[in-house]
């Protein structure tokens, strides 16, 4: 389309530059002024047939889009794994961020207590609206609620501290005070911190949370699942400050104005402290645990150029839940593989399809006028199935078309099959078949363009006019300049022998 606009454009250039020139005099002055008209015109064919080009290109029989699609795969991508560990915990999942796929998992959205991992949301909300720079000036409000058992810093009224040391004292000791510090900061109360780690949540794509506090207080109302916990860790791991901190072996909080002793703070998750634990692809993550909950735990791990988030929640044991989920992070990095699909990968099968069905439609007058890609950025599989190769191939089983309308659209999908006959939808190709003389209902995209279109001819009337105002002037100019040409020629100064 765009490769026919330009010749368009250009063609019309030209024309005008060969008529302006048949025009031009031999006199002088009228040359200069032709001249002037000659680049005007061509500034109003620079000006005015783009747009005639474009609205050309509209009328194009058929045009090819490419758009992202979602990971189309329902469920788990390996509901029955053979050889899985064992998680030991009542729920779990292995996640695929890159390609959005939930590999491996049990009772994944089961809706249990989170404990103490609850605080990554409250985190990740104060990454998105503080500055790690901002003073925090610490009220009763901030930990008289908290109960007694649960882990605190141990801060007091009026006391100052950032927002920075709050955030290494959640991720790194589960202190709920440093929690309640950032919610009551950002929201101005619990209650309303509250309804913004919902609102927050649900925008992550979050379906069967709901919290009730900051920081994982148990509760028969504040739970969440596996897979909603997965989407809150993938959200935090885009920042690059939320990797740093929940991964450092330790943190010092210098004296404040209220306590005159440095605190220092070392990371209590097994990943990062303790050698016969410790993971070299953990990026970041938390634990937690109350009874009601038992012991939970959510790691994102980066390896290879693949980044997979595991989590348990109501395991069984503090230390084997590390090595539990280390064990299926493992499992799921060697048994599953994530790759990108390219584009052209995708132009093999797109033609035959498109070649199959112009073929049925010969004796009618429909043909294929429009199509349109959307593809998964990356897939995930099964190795042994990615290593034996595979085709990829448009589905038209379920195509149905009437002859006798003038506009059809179809969505067809594409999928990937392998050497087993196992095939995996990486794609859809959307179609519209039509008469030829019909054009499609206009999309919200296509409105907005018409909109512009409107504007480029009200831009256009404003230069013809303009154009026209010096035009007249250069005809002025001109009659006035053989005027006086004319008036010098004979009213000559007398000559003096």
């Amino acid at each position: 389309m765009i490769h026919e606009q330009s010749i368009f454009v250009n063609e019309d250039r030209r024309d005008f530059l060969f008529y302006g020139s048949l025009e031009m005099v031999r006199s002088d002055h009228t040359k200069r002024v032709i001249s002037v008209l000659a680049v005007i015109v061509l500034v109003f064919s620079m000006f005015s047939f783009p747009a005639l080009a474009e609205e050309s290109s509209e009328s194009d029989s058929a045009t090819e889009t490419i758009e992202d699609l979602g990971n189309p795969v329902v469920g788990l991508l390996d509901p029955d794994p053979y050889g899985v560990p064992v998680s030991g915990a009542h729920s779990y999942l292995i996640y695929d961020t890159l390609s959005d796929t939930m590999l491996i998992g049990k009772d994944y959205d089961a809706r249990r207590e989170p404990a103490a991992i609850t605080q990554i949301m409250t985190v990740l909300i104060a990454l998105e609206e503080l500055e790690l720079s901002d003073k925090i000036t610490i009220t009763k409000d901030m930990y008289e609620s908290i109960p007694k058992e649960y882990v605190r810093i141990g801060f007091t009224e009026g006391e100052i501290i950032t927002v920075e040391q709050c955030i290494y004292a959640c991720l790194l000791k589960s202190a709920n005070d440093a929690c309640m510090a950032l919610a009551i900061q950002i929201s101005g109360s619990e209650s309303a911190f509250v309804k913004e780690m919902n609102s927050r949540a649900e925008e992550l794509g979050c379906t069967s949370t709901h919290f009730t506090n900051p920081y994982g207080r148990s509760d028969d109302e504040h739970k969440t699942t596996c897979r909603d916990m997965a989407l809150i860790l993938k959200e935090s791991l885009r920042h690059p400050d939320f990797r740093a901190i929940s991964t450092s072996a330790s943190f010092t909080i210098e004296p404040t104005n209220k306590f005159n002793d440095k605190r220092v703070l070392n990371n209590a998750n097994r990943f990062v402290s303790t050698p016969s634990t410790a993971y070299e692809y953990y990026i970041g993550g938390k634990t937690g645990y109350t009874e009601n909950a038992g012991y939970t735990i959510i790691a994102g791990a980066e390896k290879d150029g693949r980044c997979l988030i595991g989590i348990m929640l109501g395991a069984e044991d503090a230390e084997r839940r590390y090595e539990a989920l280390v064990d299926l992070l493992e499992y799921c990095f060697n048994s599953y593989t994530t790759t990108m699909v390219e584009e052209n990968e995708m132009e093999g099968a797109v033609n035959t399809a498109v070649a199959q069905i112009g073929a049925a439609l010969s004796e009618t007058n429909l043909s294929v006028s429009e199509t349109s890609l959307s593809i998964c950025k990356y897939y995930s599989v099964k190795s042994d199935l990615a290593n034996d190769g595979y085709s990829n191939e448009v589905d038209l089983s379920e195509l149905v078309i009437d002859p006798k309308k003038d506009v059809q659209e179809f969505v067809l999908p594409i999928y990937r099959r392998f050497s087993n006959s196992e095939a995996y939808r990486i794609g859809d190709l959307k179609i519209v078949i039509s008469n030829g003389t019909v054009v499609p209902v206009p999309t919200e995209k296509a409105e907005d363009a018409s909109e512009i279109d409107i504007g480029s001819i009200l831009l256009i009337v404003s230069i013809v006019l303009v154009l026209t105002f010096i035009l007249i002037l250069a005809v002025i100019l001109l009659v006035k300049m053989m005027k006086k040409r004319k008036f010098n020629k004979h009213h000559r100064n007398p000559t003096i022998l």
